[in-house]
């Protein structure tokens, strides 16, 4: 794969990482209804589960090709690189204050 590819697949997958990651994490809040059947509730853990981890898989793959494509765009692999880590370099800051 060339480098140019690579960085450009790494912007890519940082737009399609984050919104999955949310969605994984906050659809795992909240609580069910008492009444709701318990084989719902497991069924939603796991769909949840699987987007998020989906999310991740799609940060840390854009990080790798963002640093595997660092020789040959400059500017575009550290975009990406910034875009995986500055969201969550906010949250944490955020948390802390």
């Amino acid at each position: 794969m060339r480098q140019t590819t690579a960085s450009n697949l790494a912007l890519a997958l940082v737009v399609l990482a984050w919104p999955l990651a949310y969605f994984g994490v906050m659809s795992q809040l909240g609580d069910y209804a008492p009444s709701t059947p318990r084989a719902v509730i497991e069924a939603n853990s796991h769909r949840s589960t699987i987007i998020l981890l989906a999310g991740l898989l799609c940060l840390f793959s854009s990080l790798w090709l963002s640093g595997y494509s660092f020789a040959g765009a400059k500017i575009r692999s550290v975009v990406a690189a910034i875009a995986c880590v500055a969201p969550m370099a906010i949250v944490i800051l955020a948390l802390w204050q």
